[in-house]
Formats: structure tokens, C-alpha cells, sequence
């Protein structure tokens, strides 16, 4: 009886030991997965941001207001990697959380973390409501395709943003679990409202408004090429086809917006129901924080790949810094051409 009784013993202490084990190995997955990502992200997600600037800014794409949208969206891009990506790292990857040094850091870095986080969708909201006035077949509609009517909407997006995540610099706070301080909602009615929020005002109603607006546009520019005359086509396919072009770049973003944030949407709405406190589902959180940072990294990369104007323009771009190497490096060789020609020119005066 007391053998069994100590063999029970030894059988539950491998058990709980070899558990543990796993969840150890959960964790450090999770942990390097965020380290090797999330630093990747940082990296690329700069260089295709600094890019899209320089490209946004040329001349033959600067013309557009809807590039206009694009550049800015670029550059809180670049804010999102600085803020949110970063302190991501930090916290998740080298266990070290700049949040929790006090409530004031808690609410700010989350405050202005989703705000930067909902502008990039916010912007790509107005470039596809731009894409669609400017095919529509009605004149007046598409005399709002202009920059001074674009700043005041990319000012507008912002204090919208600005006021729709204000309640997060209020009910954020610091929790303590156990050994644990953590930086998160605080409990009850808030963290249910913060929840459903998240899922809705985040990431499905951005995504429905960028597809219908991309799908009306599509409607306008089938409408108009039906409506052109075969002597006229010519002369308005170039334009047709930017349109296209854009709005099928549009659409990647748009799908790539949906497929990237949903998972985490539907993990924390599921945090309501189940144990959250569970190494699995903190597993999983943290798996699938990873592909939020996807869109505001990579919209370069879907740019150059799909658009042959943004790609004309990236190696414009670089001819343009090769030429003026070579136009340097030539510069400088005259130049010490010139010296060396001088010198001897002085020796023999000298000499004389």
C-alpha cells in the first residue's frame, strides 16, 4: 500500500515536472520568436518606411493627392516601429517592460501606441475614398481629389484617432500578479468594452470601409472605360491604368490588414471566456501579437511587388544616387588630376 502509495507520488511529480517542462518550452519559443521577428520587422520595416518616403516624394507620384496619404501613412509607420514594435521587443523578447516603470509611462506608451497604429489604416481608408472620386464619372466628386482638401482630411484622421482611443489613457494601469506587474486594462466593464473595441473599431470596420470604397472605385473606372470612345481610350488608359494599379495595391493592403490582425482580435475577445492566465494562451498571445506589426513594416514590399510605377520610380531612384556617385567620384578624380598636373608645374618654377 505504501508503495503504491509512493510510486503514485513519483508518477505525479513527473507528471507536474515534465509539464512544466513544456510550458518552459512554450515560453522560450515564444520568447525568441519575438526576438528573431520583431527584430527583422524593426530592420526591414525602417529601410521599406524610408524608402516609400523617397519614392512618395518624386515628382511623377507627388502630383497625386492620393500619394499624399501614402507618405504620411509611411511615416507613422515609422512611429508605429519606434514606439509600439520596439517596446514589443523589449518587453516580450528581453524581458524588459518600460511600461510598468510607472502609470504615466502604462497609459502613454498604449495611448499613443494605438493611436499611431490605427492612423496607418486610417490613411489608407482616405487613399482608397481619393482613388474612388477620382474615377467617379461625376465632376464634382472629383474635384475633392486635391492636396489642400487631402491635409485637412489627414489632420482631421488624426484627431479623430486622437479622441477615439483617448479612453485608453485613462483605464490603462498597472496590475500586479503574484511577482507579476503588468501594464493592461482594468478589470470588469472597461476591459469587456476594450475587447469588443479592439476587434471592431480596429480591425473590422477599417477593412470593410478600404474594401468598399476599392470596390466602388473598380465599378467607376469599368463604368468609365465602357463610356469612352475607342478615339478617346488612348489618351485616358494611362490614367486608367495608374488607378488600377493603385487600387490593386490597395487591395493587398487591405487583405493583409484582415489576415494579420484578426487572429489577435478573435485570442483577446476569447480571453472573456476562457483562463488567460494559462501558458498556452499567453503562447498564443504572444504569437499572434507578431503579425500586427506586419502591415505598418512590409507596405513597401507590397508596393514594389505589385505596382510596376512604384518599382519604375524605386529604380529611378537609385540611377539617380548612382549618377551622382559617378558625378562625385569623376568630380574628385579631376580634381586630383588637376593637383597632380599643378605640382609639377610649382617644382619646375621652383627649380627656375
Amino acid at each position: 500500500m505504501l508503495e503504491a502509495f509512493y510510486f503514485s507520488n513519483i508518477k505525479e511529480a513527473n507528471r507536474i515536472s515534465i509539464s512544466h517542462t513544456q510550458n518552459m518550452f512554450l515560453l522560450d519559443i515564444s520568447m525568441y520568436l519575438t526576438r528573431v521577428v520583431l527584430t527583422l520587422f524593426i530592420i526591414f520595416g525602417t529601410v521599406g518606411n524610408a524608402l516609400n518616403i523617397f519614392i512618395f516624394t518624386r515628382p511623377a507620384l507627388l502630383r497625386a493627392s492620393c500619394t499624399l496619404y501614402l507618405l504620411v501613412g509611411s511615416i507613422d509607420n515609422i512611429l508605429v516601429i519606434y514606439t509600439t514594435l520596439l517596446t514589443s521587443l523589449l518587453a516580450n523578447g528581453f524581458s524588459t517592460d518600460v511600461t510598468i516603470a510607472s502609470n504615466i509611462t502604462c497609459k502613454t506608451r498604449y495611448y499613443f501606441g494605438y493611436v499611431f497604429l490605427a492612423l496607418s489604416p486610417y490613411f489608407f481608408i482616405l487613399a482608397c475614398f481619393d482613388r474612388y472620386c477620382s474615377s467617379s464619372a461625376s465632376s464634382a466628386r472629383r474635384a475633392w481629389c486635391n492636396k489642400k482638401l487631402a491635409k485637412r482630411l489627414i489632420i482631421g484622421a488624426i484627431v479623430l484617432a486622437c479622441i477615439l482611443y483617448s479612453h485608453m489613457a485613462i483605464f490603462f494601469e498597472l496590475k500586479t500578479s503574484g511577482t507579476t506587474v503588468i501594464c493592461y486594462t482594468q478589470p470588469g466593464i472597461y476591459d469587456i468594452f476594450y475587447r469588443i473595441f479592439y476587434l471592431v473599431v480596429y480591425c473590422i470596420l477599417p477593412s470593410v470601409f478600404m474594401g468598399l470604397l476599392c470596390i466602388k472605385a473598380l465599378f467607376n473606372i469599368r463604368i468609365q472605360a465602357n463610356r469612352i470612345k475607342p478615339m478617346l481610350a488612348t489618351g485616358n488608359e494611362t490614367l486608367r491604368r495608374i488607378d488600377r494599379r493603385v487600387i490593386r495595391v490597395l487591395f493587398v493592403q487591405i487583405l493583409t490588414q484582415v489576415l494579420c490582425i484578426l487572429p489577435f482580435a478573435i485570442i483577446n475577445l476569447l480571453a472573456l471566456f476562457i483562463d488567460s492566465t494559462t501558458v498556452l494562451y499567453i503562447f498564443l498571445n504572444q504569437l499572434f501579437v507578431l503579425p500586427l506589426y506586419v502591415s505598418p513594416t512590409a507596405s513597401f514590399y507590397f508596393f514594389t511587388l505589385t505596382s510596376r510605377v512604384y518599382r519604375q520610380e524605386l529604380l529611378k531612384l537609385v540611377w539617380f544616387w548612382k549618377a551622382k556617385q559617378g558625378q562625385r567620384e569623376t568630380t574628385i578624380g579631376t580634381v586630383m588630376a588637376s593637383t597632380k598636373i599643378r605640382q609639377p608645374q610649382k617644382m619646375v618654377a621652383m627649380n627656375h
